[in-house]
């Protein structure tokens, strides 16, 4: 009989999950809206993994080269630029020894003197900066495209979707899973996998504590006066909350802002006037052509933080026999859902990851409290 696993969550770590799941189980998945309706659909989509993950590059290479290939698939297509870091003149020595550092742990990364730099991407205004640090390999994606195209795919290998569903609890019994108790009824399950994003700790709390606490990250588009070049990087601004990407259009992505939400539920989904302000006063210091720059759109979602940024992708000890947690992506769904999505693959089938699962396990926190100090990965570094 094939084993029976049940996601709670459809978003886009759900719908990545449950695409790797299903040629081999029976797979349902339970979200209380619609597919990729709440932090995959506001994500901005970029994929950055290699410099997340500069300490586990087969962690960042994994996801690379699943994008690279995925590009075509249905209406998806993975688009790849550079991304740059601007280096401020105070912090010159430490970025270039950086630099340096990760090439020669085999990363493409290098560093741009001023001059180089404004060359390279002549639309910036580097007056103000020592250079830059050029991530080669990174790109952006469109986050609800990709996500309902894993979706696609999963229900084509068998899966089933149950949208506007909520799931109230787990059943357990003997110390081991059920199932789940959704406001349908009872749904048997070998094994529940919760990707319920920042959601899961309350979710889950009766059964094992998960360190995970909601934070606001915000988006603006703009309308530059021209639009932007072809070759025009993403990148971000270390210190000031933001980073950025064009969009196909030639319009201007950017994002950031991160803080810690006690209120969730009653977040605003709309980009703050402080935000805009920012944006309004930063962005033209060091682009070109963007003293008269429209507003096109702008929006506000959240996400679930860790106490280091990076997610749990695990089976704790302490949690009934058959649950799988994979939460805490920090803003970095939409780039980790093949790592994710491959990580809980090795979990329940207990075949080795082509990367380690230590840099996952909860067990890497001395506790589980969420009263932990949030870090905004949208400060940069």
């Amino acid at each position: 009989m094939t084993e029976r696993v049940a996601i709670v969550g459809g978003g886009v770590i759900g719908c990545a999950i449950a695409r790797e799941l299903a040629p081999d189980y029976d797979v349902e998945v339970f979200e209380k809206g619609q597919l990729a309706s709440e932090a995959s659909a506001l994500a901005a989509g970029e994929i950055t993994m290699l410099s997340s993950y500069e300490d586990e590059p087969a962690i960042g290479w994994h996801a690379v080269d699943f994008f690279r290939e995925y590009d075509g698939t249905g209406e998806f297509s993975y688009t790849e630029l550079p991304s740059i870091g601007l280096v401020t003149p105070d912090r010159e020595d430490e970025k270039r020894r950086y630099a340096s550092r990760v090439a020669a742990d085999g990363l493409p990364v290098r560093y741009l003197e001023r001059e180089e730099a404004s060359e390279q991407y002549p639309t910036f205004d580097f007056s103000e900066h020592a250079g830059v640090i050029e991530h080669e390999v990174s790109g952006f994606v469109d986050p609800y495209t990709f996500a309902i195209t894993l979706h696609h795919d999963a229900r084509d290998d068998g899966a089933t979707f149950h949208t506007d569903t909520a799931v109230h609890d787990l059943l357990v019994e003997d110390g081991e899973i059920a199932g789940l108790e959704t406001e349908d009824g009872r749904v048997e399950a070998d094994h529940v996998v919760c990707a319920a994003g920042w959601r899961t700790r309350e979710f889950l709390l009766e059964y094992t504590p998960i360190p995970v606490r909601p934070y606001r990250t915000q988006c603006i588009v703009l309308e530059p006066e021209t639009p932007l070049p072809d070759g025009f990087p993403m990148g971000w601004y270390p210190g000031k909350h933001v980073y950025f990407r064009p969009e196909h259009n030639g319009d201007f992505l950017i994002g950031g802002w991160s803080f810690a939400e006690e209120n969730p539920e009653r977040a605003s989904s709309q980009a703050d006037a402080e935000f805009r302000t920012h944006v309004a006063e930063l962005v033209p210091t060091f682009l070109e052509g963007f003293e008269e720059a429209g507003y096109v759109d702008g929006w506000a979602g959240v996400d679930g933080a860790t106490p280091d940024t990076r997610p749990i992708l695990d089976t704790p000890a302490d949690a009934p026999d058959g649950l799988v947690v994979a939460t805490g992506f920090n803003g970095r769904g939409v780039m980790t859902a093949p790592v994710a999505a491959t990580a809980v693959h090795s979990l329940l089938t207990g075949e080795d990851a082509p990367f380690s699962l230590d840099t996952f396990a909860i067990d890497r926190f001395d506790t589980r409290s969420d009263d932990f100090e949030f870090i905004s990965i949208s400060a940069g570094d």
